[in-house]
C-alpha cells in the first residue's frame, strides 16, 4: 500500500506500480475522489480526521473491506452519476479480471452507455438488456429498478466475486440517479429539450479536466442559426422556434451517445465532442450544414431553407481552459459569420472549410 499525503488527490501523483493507495489529504471534492479511485483502488481520508482513522482505512483496503463503510461511501453523497461510475466499472473489472466493461444507464425505455468501452455505443432497448441479462451476457445495477447495465469483455471470476459487492452500492446509485433526474429537470432548455447554458457551464470545465487527466482532446462546436431575426419577422416567431427545433433535432441525429447538445441562448447551440481534435469535430458540423440544407420548412406555400454557421475549437490546441475554449469557438463562429455564412471555420484558422 502507497500512502501519499498531499492537499488535494491528483492523479499525476499516483507510482506506476503499488496495488493501493491511501490519500491522505487536506481537501478534496467528489470528482477528484472518483478519478482517483477509478485509476487506482484505494481510499481518500481528510487530514482533519483523527489517525485512528487512517490506520482503519488502511485495515480495510488490505481486507478489501467494501461494505457500508467501505471506500466508495467515503465519496460525498451528492457526487454525480458519472462521477459514481467510473469507480464502480474499474472495480468490477478488477475483482472479475475481466479485459474491459461499459456500464449502460436507463434513460425511459432504453439503455445508453455511459462509460467504459469494449461494446458498440449504440443504445439498448429494455427487452434486449432483459435477454442479455437472461443469458448472463449482461448484469442489471439495482436489480429492483434496473437502472443500469453492467457488462464485462471476457470476466474470469465468479459472478459472486464481484455481484455481491456491487449490491452494496445500490443505494448510492439510486441517490445519483435520482439527483440526475432533478438536475436534469433545471439543466434542459424547454423547447429544444437539449441541455441549457447553465448545464454547459457545469459540464465544460468537468470534460476539460477529464481530457487533461488521460492526456486527451476535447472539441467544442459553437453553432449560430444564420438570418434567424429575418425568418422572425418574415414568417413570425412561431416559425423560428421551428427552426431552432429542428437544428437541435438533426445535431441529436448526428452526434455521438457520449457528444453533448447545449442551447446556448437565443439561436445559439454548443456541442462538446469528447475525444476529438477541431478538424475531426468540423466534420461534424459540416454533416450538420448539409442535413439542415436537405431539410428545409415547410411553411404554407414557402419553402424556409435552415443554414448555420459553425465555429470549433479544441483543447488543448487552441485553449487552456474552459472559458478560453468558449472564446476561441465564439470568435471562430463569428469568423464563420464575416465568411458568409452556413460554412464551419476552425479556431486556428481563417480559410472557410468548403462543405
Amino acid at each position: 500500500t502507497v500512502v501519499i499525503v498531499a492537499d488535494r488527490p491528483d492523479p499525476r501523483w499516483i507510482p506506476p506500480s503499488g496495488s493501493e493507495i491511501l490519500w491522505w489529504v487536506k481537501e478534496a471534492d467528489p470528482e477528484e475522489v472518483s478519478l482517483v479511485l477509478s485509476l487506482r483502488f484505494g481510499w481518500v481520508v481528510r487530514q482533519e480526521q483523527p489517525l485512528d482513522r487512517v490506520r482503519e482505512a488502511l485495515h480495510r483496503i488490505r481486507s478489501r473491506d467494501l461494505g457500508s463503510d467501505g471506500w466508495l461511501r467515503q465519496m460525498i453523497h451528492l457526487a454525480t452519476l458519472d462521477e459514481l461510475l467510473r469507480p464502480i466499472l474499474a472495480r468490477a473489472m478488477g475483482l472479475s479480471a475481466a479485459r474491459g466493461g461499459a456500464i449502460w444507464i436507463r434513460q425511459e425505455e432504453s439503455f445508453f452507455q455511459r462509460c467504459g468501452a469494449g461494446f458498440p455505443e449504440a443504445p439498448v432497448g429494455f427487452s434486449e438488456a432483459e435477454a442479455l441479462v437472461e443469458a448472463g451476457e449482461a448484469f442489471f445495477l439495482c436489480p429492483r429498478e434496473k437502472l443500469g447495465l453492467l457488462r464485462l469483455v471476457e470476466p474470469r471470476a465468479p459472478q459472486d466475486t464481484f455481484l455481491g459487492w456491487i449490491k452494496e452500492v445500490d443505494d448510492l446509485l439510486v441517490k445519483a440517479w435520482n439527483l440526475e433526474q432533478s438536475r436534469n429537470l433545471s439543466y434542459r432548455d424547454d423547447l429544444t429539450v437539449a441541455y441549457n447554458r447553465r448545464c454547459l457551464e457545469v459540464e465544460l470545465p468537468q470534460a476539460i479536466r477529464s481530457a487533461s487527466v488521460r492526456g486527451e482532446s476535447v472539441a467544442l462546436l459553437f453553432l449560430d442559426v444564420d438570418n434567424l431575426k429575418e425568418l422572425n419577422s418574415q414568417f413570425g416567431h412561431p416559425t423560428g422556434s421551428r427552426v431552432i427545433s429542428t437544428v437541435a433535432l438533426e445535431a441529436k441525429q448526428i452526434i455521438r451517445n457520449l457528444d453533448r447538445l447545449y442551447r446556448y441562448g437565443g439561436d445559439e447551440f454548443c456541442i462538446i465532442i469528447p475525444g476529438s481534435t477541431a478538424p475531426v469535430a468540423a466534420k461534424i458540423g459540416e454533416r450538420l450544414i448539409n442535413a439542415l440544407v436537405k431539410s428545409p420548412l415547410q411553411v404554407g406555400k414557402a419553402r424556409v431553407e435552415v443554414s448555420i454557421s459553425v465555429g470549433v475549437a479544441s483543447f488543448p490546441a487552441d485553449a487552456d481552459g474552459a472559458d478560453h475554449l468558449l472564446e476561441k469557438a465564439d470568435r471562430a463562429l463569428l469568423k464563420a459569420k464575416a465568411s458568409g455564412k452556413g460554412c464551419v471555420m476552425l479556431a486556428d484558422e481563417t480559410r472557410n472549410l468548403d462543405r
